[in-house]
């Protein structure tokens, strides 16, 4: 009888967490499934830890040498029996009922290649710091949040079809650590559909040695060039950086002069990229709708409205446009980043 479920883990010095993820995968109220564990010649006790638990269900792969997350996640996908893969880092936490209602979100939306959940953060203590919460309405929500440079789908509640992933060539080790947004995007872009299961399934713990924030600055680098990547498979033209970093709201766009002109060349830059995405997706009329909704809510509708008012005077344009996208301002920029993350945190701080 075949897996319908594999859990995969690559694991390397995880010693700190790995006893609470192991045990919260072994917990689910979903039974059938292996759980895939691929350490990555870890130095510490972490192999020992995983040969404490005699449950069955649990195969553990070493390597042979040091080969990182990525390549170590590409074996794993290999050697999965799984039809699903659901994917759960060294340092993070399943709820109860991650696995059972993934699963049968994923076989009633057929179509759907891959879900991920709502999640808290929690801190090394465990103790919940904030809160993600996201809507993936359709196909055009899902290509939008790649066209933007966010991953539409979170690395840590994943769980995607196996075959589809395979069939795609599986992660990309040029890209770590943002492997999991350039393999998004290469869904999104091969017509693949993503959601979001609006249910909490996941802990994901932030502390000091968490990859996040170890290789925050390689992340971002190698985000710029995957995202570059997908602007380009839309837009052919010599300005590609610019105009990815201008929808990534990314802090290098203040570096950009936005005069009237420069408005005007982003404003038909983005409508090119935006028509050429709807032909070459062949997106339905509520997918169009949807992915220009998720685009201008971004990064603000001054560009949806600059060419209608480039006739105004200086003074009023640039009011108009920059009260509809006020996160090209360096002051409101920083400050609307700062009160939605205070927003995410809040409740915690209230308890």
């Amino acid at each position: 009888m075949e897996t319908k479920v594999t859990v995969l883990t690559s694991v390397y010095n995880g010693r700190a967490y790995l006893n609470e993820a192991i045990e919260s995968v072994l917990n689910q109220t979903y039974s059938d499934f292996e759980f895939l564990i691929i350490d990555d010649t870890s130095t510490d006790n972490s192999v020992e830890i995983i040969n404490s638990y005699q449950d069955p269900r649990i195969r553990l792969f070493k390597n042979e040498k040091n080969i990182g997350q990525t390549a170590s996640l590409n074996i794993g996908l290999g050697l999965a029996k799984g039809k699903y893969i659901a994917r759960l880092d060294q340092d993070d936490v399943c709820l109860p009922k991650r696995l059972e209602e993934q699963v049968d979100f994923m076989q009633k939306n057929p179509a759907v290649a891959i879900v991920a959940s709502w999640e808290h953060t929690i801190d090394s203590e465990g103790n919940k710091i904030g809160v993600w919460k996201q809507t993936i309405e359709d196909y055009g929500t899902f290509l939008g949040f790649i066209l933007l440079g966010l991953c539409p789908v979170w690395h840590p509640s994943v769980m995607f079809l196996k075959d589809e992933i395979l069939n795609l060539g599986c992660f990309d080790t040029d890209y770590g650590p943002a492997e999991d947004y350039e393999l998004w995007s290469r869904i999104a872009i091969n017509r693949l559909n993503g959601a979001m299961v609006p249910q909490f399934h996941l802990l994901q713990r932030v502390h000091d040695q968490s990859q996040s924030i170890l290789r925050q600055e390689k992340q971002l680098e190698s985000l710029s060039r995957a995202h570059n990547k997908v602007v380009r498979n839309f837009l052919d033209v010599d300005e590609v950086e610019s105009i990815s970093s201008t929808l990534r709201l990314d802090s290098s766009t203040t570096k950009i002069t936005f005069n009237k002109s420069n408005i005007l060349l982003f404003a038909a830059k983005i409508k090119s990229l935006l028509d050429n995405a709807n032909s070459k997706q062949k997106l339905s009329e509520s997918e169009l709708r949807s992915l220009k909704t998720k685009i201008y809510r971004r990064i603000g509708y001054g560009f949806a409205v600059a060419p209608s008012i480039k006739f105004l005077p200086k003074i009023l344009f640039y009011s108009i446009f920059y009260l509809a996208s006020p996160m090209y301002l360096a002051r409101a920029r920083k400050f609307l980043s700062s009160l939605f993350n205070f927003g995410r945190r809040l409740p915690f701080f209230l308890k």
